[in-house]
This record gives structure tokens, C-alpha cells and sequence, in this order.
């Protein structure tokens, strides 16, 4: 039998945050001990990335070995023991992380008092006051908690961010088939269009959950009209404020604004075959794929390094959307025009840093349905 000491500090709860472990076998020896500094989060959150401490270093060092996991957190052993709902988003997924490990071991989840957790409360409180420390290299306190679902995905040190795109609803031109990018007229949200907005905002909420990703903490949108009234449909149903950031607006699409497609292919027969299937022309007066793309993932990068372990929402445009997704999926150019995104369709990525993501949904629509 091996016994796990886990713990987590929070000065402030949520505040300057770490976790402590010691491991000891039957005779009482200690086998490893361990702790991370966390930056600013809250008790419950260190305590659980404490119990996935330990459990990686168990399954590199001690495969099928009979465990006990001892904590002074009712919570946390209640949760893993599913005999207690976990409300938090954040929580969900820490505990699902924990869940999967713990199914390699045969498991007794232990609730302690505080005056039996002093090995692992003294790591904790060692990590937060003099940083990250190790007895053994094998503990890899470098890897974040939450890795990609995929085995064969490169294990990751970077915490993800959860990115949803969604869409703008319909507008009148999106109903005509008119081009409408960033140069021309800025229509607002068509009848259908406010009430897609709804729809999107609350299929958001249903499809983090079946997904166990955090819940949104901001709403990012272009400065346009129909993304911002999108947007604030959505800030409204998570009881959030929305940012505007003119990085996330469409495309410009110069002297082609306001007419169709079949217009353009008309009056501009010679510009139109330059510009398709290239990333550098731009219609007289708009702007290039590879110009639209510098500034999407730009905004992207940030939001992605700035909402580590978290959620948030863009709302922007087809465009911006295909930018996105060919980062997620490590597209080719082509993905610019293969990748189609309905008025208000949500799709969901987790990016580990800026390198790697996995897609939960591309083009979700099924909250779009009639009936």
C-alpha cells in the first residue's frame, strides 16, 4: 500500500495559491514529496492539482500499486467519490483529469483531519513561500494539469485556454447574399439574426458543460454592429461585459461591398480571377487573407495567453472564423475558403499555448434548428 498526502494553500482564497504532496509507503518512509506554485487561485482548485500531482507521479513510478489518498478536504474526496455534484466548470474538468488517472490504480479516498495532513500542508506552504520543489525529478511538476483528451498528443507544460467562436447572427445582407465585410455599410442583426444570437448564446452554456470546460469569464467581439449586438446576447446570459476589438472585424472587401457575388464576377472579371485562391490580393480599396490573418491571430494570441485555464468567447466573422479555425487544426491555406461557419454557429478549441489545440465543435448548429 502507498499512502498520498495531498494538500493546497490559497492566501486569500482566491489568492497567491499552491499545493503540497508527500508520498510514503506502508512503513511510514517517504518515497517523494512535492510542491507548485499556482499563482491566483482558489483552495479547491490547488487541491485537486495536488491529487493529479500525485497520481502522474504514481503512474510513472508505482503502475498498479494499491493506493490511499488522504486529504483534509471533505470536498475534493466527496467529488472524486461522486458521491457530491461538482457545480464549478473549472472543477469538472480538474476532477474528470483526476478521474482518468485514478482508474490505474485500485483507490481508497480518504478524508483526514487537518492535524494528520502535515506532511503535505508543510509542501504547500514550502512551495508558496519559496517556489516549486521536488525530492525526485520524476514527480515532472513542468506538465499542466490538463492535457490534451488525445494519448498521442505531445504532453503539454502550458494550462489551455478554451476559445468559442461564434459567428454574428443573419442581416439583411447575409440574407440577400450581399458581400459585407469591413469597408462598406455596417447592417445590424436581422430579425432572425437577434433571435440566433439567443440561441447561440445559450447553446454556448449547454455546450461547455457536456464538454466539462470552464465557463465563459469574457466576451470578446468586432467593433461591427451585428457581432457586438451578437456579443451582447451572449454577455447577457453569463451576466458579463463584452470588449470590442477592432482586430476581430471582417475582412475588407474595398469597392465589392454591398453587391453580390455574381455583380462582382461581372464588373471585375480580371480582378476576380487574381484574387481567388490567393492570400495576398485584396479587391481595390479592401484587404488580403494574409493582412486579415496577422491581425485575427494577433488578438488571438493574447486572449489565449491571458485567460490561461479558462474560457472565452469571440464573436467575429466568417473570416476571422476560418483564421481561427486553421490555427486550431494546423490547416493549410486552403482551409481560407473550405472551412464554412453558418450565422450564428458556435465552435469550441482548447489551445495549449499557441501550437497546439483540440477542436470540441466546428460549426455547431444544431441550436439553429426550426421546430
Amino acid at each position: 500500500m502507498i499512502f498520498v498526502y495531498a494538500d493546497g494553500a490559497s492566501r486569500g482564497n482566491p489568492g497567491p495559491a499552491s499545493y503540497g504532496v508527500a508520498i510514503v509507503d506502508e512503513s511510514g518512509s517517504l518515497l517523494a514529496s512535492f510542491g507548485e506554485s499556482l499563482g491566483e487561485q482558489t483552495n479547491n482548485y490547488a487541491e485537486y492539482q495536488g491529487v493529479i500531482a500525485a497520481l502522474r507521479y504514481l503512474v510513472e513510478n508505482h503502475q498498479g500499486a494499491n493506493v490511499t489518498i488522504r486529504l483534509d478536504s471533505k470536498l475534493v474526496i466527496e467529488q472524486l467519490s461522486g458521491r457530491w455534484k461538482i457545480k464549478h466548470p473549472q472543477m469538472r474538468e480538474l476532477a474528470a483529469e483526476a478521474g482518468r488517472l485514478l482508474r490505474n490504480f485500485k483507490v481508497v479516498l480518504e478524508w483526514i483531519p487537518r492535524e494528520q495532513n502535515t506532511l503535505a500542508d508543510a509542501a504547500a506552504n514550502q512551495a508558496l513561500d519559496s517556489g516549486d520543489f521536488t525530492s525526485t525529478p520524476a514527480a515532472k511538476l513542468e506538465l499542466s494539469a490538463i492535457q490534451p483528451k488525445s494519448v498521442r498528443a505531445p504532453r503539454q507544460v502550458i494550462e489551455p485556454t478554451t476559445i468559442v467562436v461564434v459567428r454574428h447572427g443573419h442581416t439583411k445582407h447575409t440574407e440577400a447574399g450581399l458581400i459585407s465585410g469591413s469597408n462598406g455599410e455596417d447592417p445590424s442583426l436581422s430579425e432572425l439574426g437577434l433571435i440566433e444570437a439567443k440561441s447561440a448564446a445559450n447553446a454556448i452554456e449547454q455546450l461547455l458543460s457536456h464538454f466539462e470546460l470552464p465557463e465563459l469569464v469574457g466576451v470578446y467581439h468586432s467593433t461591427q454592429l451585428r457581432t457586438t449586438q451578437t456579443a451582447s446576447a451572449i454577455g447577457k446570459v453569463f451576466s458579463l461585459p463584452i470588449t470590442a476589438d477592432a482586430r476581430l472585424r471582417e475582412i475588407g472587401f474595398g469597392n465589392w461591398e454591398g453587391i453580390s457575388m455574381e455583380q462582382v464576377d461581372a464588373k471585375f472579371p480580371s480582378e476576380v480571377a487574381n484574387w481567388r485562391g490567393s492570400t495576398t490580393q485584396a479587391p481595390h480599396g479592401g484587404e488580403s487573407v494574409d493582412d486579415l490573418e496577422v491581425r485575427v491571430l494577433s488578438a488571438l494570441g493574447e486572449l489565449i495567453e491571458n485567460n490561461r485555464g479558462r474560457s472565452v468567447a469571440i464573436v467575429s466573422h466568417m473570416m476571422p472564423a476560418r483564421a481561427i479555425a486553421k490555427r486550431a487544426i494546423g490547416a493549410v491555406t486552403a482551409a481560407h475558403w473550405s472551412l464554412q461557419f453558418d450565422p450564428a454557429s458556435v465552435s469550441i478549441y482548447r489551445f495549449f499555448g499557441q501550437d497546439l489545440a483540440e477542436v470540441f465543435c466546428l460549426n455547431a448548429c444544431e441550436h439553429l434548428r426550426v421546430g
